[in-house]
């Protein structure tokens, strides 16, 4: 193996005895100076190396365009294996790394005393999501954007093709494919980084240009969606998610450079691994914070007067916390605040532990189990009062509506747009093409009535006119007598970097109680997000959990970069009552017993449901979510509509959408499946959406389109929309391309995910 130095007159050079160097070279003969800062693209790049077919070593300083040889004094090229040197087992007779000193000594040859090489291993540039398969496949006249993680990087320098323009800023890569090519190819996009030591490397991106347009060959629903046809069955689910899927969330050196203080739990009590309860030093780092404690029941509300945001980072060291033992069964930490950040180590090196299961507050009742850690604003959506009435009707996909009076609303505010009418010309208009007939009288939509809540934020207020920033996903006729009611809640809360670990059982029994007043259904259930603006859950692991995380009566919330494991349980990452929620990547593994084959242990089942959208939610995202093969997202009946269910891939199991037939359909209207990828073949044929011989089965014609993995016959009588069926179509993302036709280009924070 060559061992490589920088001569003293500069140049690359190398040895294969340790003693007589040979200057790199490239093609022309031209030595390669490791000081150069021109031209540094071509000749005066770091060499890289390569064996060929035939076992010899050879050498390219542009990135692997040319190659030459590396030779021996002779000129004669220097095997790798065998042929010259062949007796030799190593360069090298001592080779000792000091991870901690950051150095690397070796010893060259026999008798040879170590020699000392500093380790440099944080200065780099890393390009997330560059790494995924098509992460950089351009079309024609496209943008992208990606997020950059750098360390000891002071200067930058881009040498791009022509036709490209790249720029990096504020850590966010900046990529502008060519407008014409004559063929697709791909060519080299190189970052020169130089560190505060004048260390210097190269970043080389392999981005891979289309001879066409990126909507060139889309399918005709997305197609008729750009155009406005009067065909489009599509919404426009660009705006879910965290301030409307534009940005990513502030990362913690963010939060600090705004204010926000860091409180190390350790320094208040906990402490790591030792097997004891780390709830009272948790609380009291939260005081620290500037939270006040209050009692209520069994439930230990932390709160902060006048609901002011807390401007804290409440961090958890690497190592296990325990924050519910036996002592502390059914006794709730409430935190009734915003602006905070929870945060770990890493989601594989902090845990926090509930070892102890909750029991179910109503027996009988599965669901009831309370929850660990709740984030949750308690007042909600004011269902007292109306802060006006909506006078004139809007279209869906609309954002502007026409109120009484708009004395009590201003640009900024977060309100209700409400309404909840058991008239049977709107019930029949909500349940259509299906009859009312077709539901149970005691069905809580024919009973009760349509309800509708969708959450906004207000953009700007003109006359009698108030402008929502986010489209309104289900038409609004004023006859029905539509309201705008107060929305309390909390901002900027978020939970990153860590892993909740519960003690689910390994044989998981759907709706059945475990011992001792236990349910599997939510016995272990470690933290939920209630009625929560513009926050975030991020990088977190669930292992053995009951439930995963709800996200209640929350809007614009983001939780992405998710995994669950260990044993099963019965939900994943659910939208409840929630407006444009976005779900993301999010991978279910957890291992069970089948629902259906009870004496069957399968790797990789999944949760019961899998992630998914339950009640009043409206516009929610679920996006590249992969779960096990005994599932199905979940679609929990009283009354969810409008949900993109958008390359998913996983088990398309009947009957694990869930809901209690009193509270059918499963999911009301606009309902969407992009591009899902199913791990099983469903045997029902005709498969189909609306079972009027059971209580239970009950969808609205759906959107279906590129259905494809395991084979299904629909029957697309009970369907708005399925086409190609058995192939993915273009764009493979909706919420993808639905983002890049509203900002010009795919955020950066959702680039970095694939």
């Amino acid at each position: 193996f060559p061992l490589i130095t920088i001569s003293q007159n500069g140049n690359w050079a190398y040895s294969f005895d340790g003693s007589n160097y040979l200057d790199f070279t490239d093609p022309s003969g031209k030595t390669l100076n490791a000081y150069s800062l021109e031209d540094i693209e071509a000749a005066y790049r770091s060499p890289q190396l390569q064996i060929d077919n035939e076992g010899f070593w050879k050498m390219t300083c542009d990135g692997g365009t040319t190659y030459t040889y590396l030779s021996d004094t002779s000129r004669s090229r220097i095997a790798a294996f065998g042929g010259k040197g062949s007796g030799m087992s190593s360069l090298f007779s001592d080779i000792v790394y000091n991870e901690t000193a950051g150095k690397l000594s070796l010893a060259l040859g026999v008798d040879k005393g170590l020699k000392d090489f500093p380790v440099i291993n944080n200065f780099y540039l890393k390009v997330k999501g560059s790494e995924a398969e098509d992460g950089l496949t351009f079309f024609l006249n496209e943008e992208r954007k990606y997020e950059v993680e750098t360390s000891d990087v002071v200067r930058t320098r881009i040498k791009a093709p022509d036709g490209w323009t790249v720029t990096l800023e504020n850590d966010e890569l900046s990529i502008k494919a060519p407008a014409t090519t004559s063929a697709t190819k791909t060519q080299n996009i190189n970052i020169i980084i130089t560190s505060s030591k004048q260390y210097q490397r190269t970043v080389t991106l392999e981005a891979k240009l289309l001879n066409t347009t990126f909507d060139a060959d889309y399918c005709n629903a997305w197609k008729e969606f750009v155009s406005g046809s009067e065909n489009n069955v599509l919404l426009d689910f660009s705006y879910a998610g965290y301030m409307h899927g534009e940005v990513a969330p502030p990362e913690m050196e963010e939060l600090i450079a705004r204010g926000y203080k860091v409180f190390d739990v350790t320094h208040y009590g906990a402490i790591p691994d030792d097997d004891k309860s780390d709830r009272e030093a948790f609380l009291k780092a939260l005081e620290a914070a500037g939270a006040k404690r209050t009692l209520n029941g069994n439930t230990t509300r932390m709160q902060v007067n006048g609901d002011a945001p807390l401007n804290a980072i409440i961090y958890f060291p690497k190592g296990e916390y325990i924050l519910q033992t036996e002592e502390e069964v059914d006794k709730t930490i409430s935190l009734t605040m915003g602006g905070f950040l929870i945060k770990g180590a890493g989601r594989n090196l902090t845990t926090l532990k509930m070892n102890a299961k909750n029991t179910m507050a109503t027996p009988g009742d599965m669901w009831t189990c309370p929850t660990m850690i709740e984030i949750k604003n308690y007042s909600g959506v004011n269902m007292k009062s109306d802060i006006t009435e909506v006078v004139a009707d809007t279209p869906k996909g609309g954002f502007e509506i026409t109120v009484g009076s708009v004395s009590k609303i201003k640009a900024g505010d977060w309100v209700c747009l409400y309404v909840k009418n058991n008239d049977p010309e709107f019930v029949a208009k909500e349940i259509a093409p299906h009859p009312i007939s077709d539901l149970n009288a005691t069905t809580s939509i024919v009973k009760d009535g349509a309800e509708i809540y969708d959450l906004h934020q207000v953009a700007s207020v003109n006359g009698n006119k108030v402008t929502f920033k986010e489209p309104i996903m289900h038409e609004v006729e004023a006859k029905y007598n539509w309201v705008i009611k107060e929305y309390k809640h909390y901002e900027n809360v978020g939970v990153e970097d860590i892993a909740f670990e519960g003690k689910a059982e390994e044989r998981f029994q759907h709706h059945e109680s475990s011992s001792n007043n236990g349910s599997y259904d939510s016995e272990y259930k470690l933290i939920d997000l209630v009625r929560l603006t513009n926050s975030w859950m991020r990088r977190v692991n669930f292992i053995s959990v009951s439930e995963a995380a709800s996200l209640v009566s929350c809007a614009n919330v983001s939780a992405y970069d998710i995994e669950i494991s260990g044993n099963r349980g019965h939900s994943a990452v659910r939208s409840n009552s929630s407006s444009r929620v976005f779900i993301g990547k999010v991978t279910d593994k957890s291992n069970g017993f089948l629902i259906d084959n009870k004496n069957v242990y399968e790797q990789g089942a999944g949760q019961y449901h899998a992630c998914g959208v339950s009640k009043q939610s409206i516009g929610a995202v679920i996006w590249n979510v992969d779960w096990g093969t005994d599932g199905c997202f979940e679609s929990h009946a009283t009354q969810p509509r409008a949900t993109l269910i958008d390359r998913c891939t996983g088990g398309f199991m009947r009957f694990r959408q869930g809901g209690d037939y009193n509270q059918m359909p499963n999911h009301l209207a606009d309902l969407t499946l992009w591009n899902f990828n199913a791990k099983n073949n469903v045997a029902d044929s005709p498969f189909i959406w609306w079972d009027n011989n059971s209580l239970w089965w009950k969808f609205l014609p759906p959107i279906v389109v590129g259905y494809h993995g395991g084979s299904i016959h629909f029957d697309e009588s009970q369907m708005k929309l399925n086409e190609e069926q058995g192939n993915t179509v273009t764009p493979y993302s909706l919420y993808e391309a639905q983002l890049r036709k509203r900002l010009g280009a795919v955020p950066a924070w959702l680039n970095s995910l694939q």
